[in-house]
């Protein structure tokens, strides 16, 4: 019997992944996908989480906007496997961290046990009812939310107006990127079409032709 089990869990172990690349789990062909659940079961660090997206510059600056605007009580949406999560709390923040995937939050929980995690969409408004946070945190989450964008900025405008929104992501080259290009292609068009009162606002270029940028803002 014990053979056998353990005949049963090799070849779990050597299940190959539904996509080549976890990339594909997310947009492939320039067609939304979404199927999050499945890539954090299938890829155990998406996006270099634990290693890469640590050291980003715009993820410490997001760290210090914290500081500047005198927030105490974070929520960070698609918070992943955590890692960024543990950044802000060990910084001094109370924070929660949402994800849509329950495997991803599972990891996350046993990775960074002294951090909260709650499973949950970003339109499930009553979190941020109930948590009333200071500040709100979207890091590189944006383009796979397009969906669903306009009623969060609405629930924020009309809800939390005082409540500031740092938001990070990576913008392409002119011809790289094929969706959510109706949106916004740079930092401008985004800032334009979240048209808050922002404090702060910049970009950070990489030689791979990559630009990472940051804004901070509220609609009070």
């Amino acid at each position: 019997m014990q053979p056998h089990n353990l005949g049963q869990l090799r070849v779990k172990e050597m299940k190959k992944p539904k996509y080549a690349k976890y990339q594909d789990y997310v947009i492939k062909d320039g067609k939304f996908v979404g199927e999050f659940e499945q890539m954090y079961q299938d890829y155990h660090d998406p996006w270099e989480q634990t290693t890469r997206e640590n050291y980003r510059s715009e993820k410490i600056i997001a760290i210090y906007l914290l500081k500047r605007i005198g927030a105490k009580k974070v929520i960070e949406l698609g918070c992943g496997l955590g890692c960024y999560t543990q950044m802000i709390k060990n910084a001094g923040f109370a924070v929660l961290g949402i994800d849509i995937s329950p495997t991803a939050i599972n990891k996350a929980k046993q990775k960074h046990p002294n951090c909260t995690f709650q499973v949950s969409d970003i339109l499930d408004f009553n979190i941020y009812r109930e948590y009333k946070p200071d500040a709100i945190i979207m890091a590189e989450i944006t383009w796979y939310i397009l969906d669903q964008l306009d009623a969060f900025i609405n629930f924020l405008r009309t809800e939390m107006p005082d409540v500031y929104l740092i938001h990070l992501l990576t913008t392409y080259p002119q011809g790289v990127q094929k969706y959510g290009v109706d949106k916004f292609t740079n930092l401008e068009e985004m800032m334009s079409y979240f048209n808050m009162n922002y404090n702060e606002f910049g970009k950070i270029g990489y030689p791979e032709g990559d630009t990472r940028t940051y804004f901070v803002g509220r609609y009070s």
